[in-house]
């Protein structure tokens, strides 16, 4: 549950990640948010949010945030779907290679995978994307492919689902999902599904 909460807190104009502090029960609740909302406002809706989710109303006192220039959403973005420049699935001596070119921070960076054995075109690009986070990122833990899969609707849809483990003890931290419409380019919407899912996260990183 209180993931659900975190989830809809980060989606809260102005709120750029979210972390609660408790395990049965929230016992703290820590925001960091840009300056263009009054911080009250943004009590209030996490107070609401929580009272409907939990039919528990939490005390402001408990509710602390971090108002943050705009830069940092910038560097947040650098690193979101739509710094993808071009991504592209293509077969050489019949193994499948993914190429990926991305743009962080300002800098190009262009890599190649190969397929590894019986691993599908899917996880393949999902881990190509995971694997220039992990390369150009100074993380603290390891983004891993669980599964990569799509639901066929009135739009098709691409579901991307990692994990996020640490470095120390090869534990895993967090359970990531994200989620995007195909549009004509499977290889593109997994790539931004994989973003989409790490972007919430990336903040606590770079």
């Amino acid at each position: 549950m209180n993931e659900k909460i975190r989830d809809i807190i980060q989606e809260l104009e102005g709120v750029f990640s979210c972390n609660l502090i408790g395990s049965e029960k929230i016992e703290e609740i820590h925001i960091i948010a840009d300056k263009k909302r009054d911080p009250k406002r943004i009590v209030r809706d996490v107070e609401t949010i929580c009272l409907v989710h939990t039919d528990h109303k939490i005390d402001h006192k408990k509710i602390s945030i971090a108002q943050v220039a705009d830069s940092f959403k910038e560097n947040v973005s650098d690193v979101s779907t739509d710094r993808i420049e071009l991504i592209s699935v293509h077969t050489e001596n019949n193994r499948s290679c993914c190429k990926v070119e991305m743009k962080i921070r300002e800098k190009r960076t262009e890599d190649s995978f190969e397929a590894q054995i019986g691993e599908s075109i899917e996880k393949l690009i999902g881990r190509s994307i995971l694997s220039v986070l992990n390369k150009y990122l100074n993380f603290d833990a390891k983004l891993v492919v669980d599964d990569i899969f799509t639901i066929k609707g009135k739009e098709e849809l691409v579901i991307a689902q990692l994990s996020m483990y640490n470095l120390d003890n090869n534990l895993m931290q967090e359970k990531l999902v994200g989620s995007v419409y195909v549009n004509n380019d499977i290889a593109l919407a997994i790539a931004k599904a994989c973003l989409k899912a790490v972007n919430r996260r990336i903040c606590y990183f770079i």
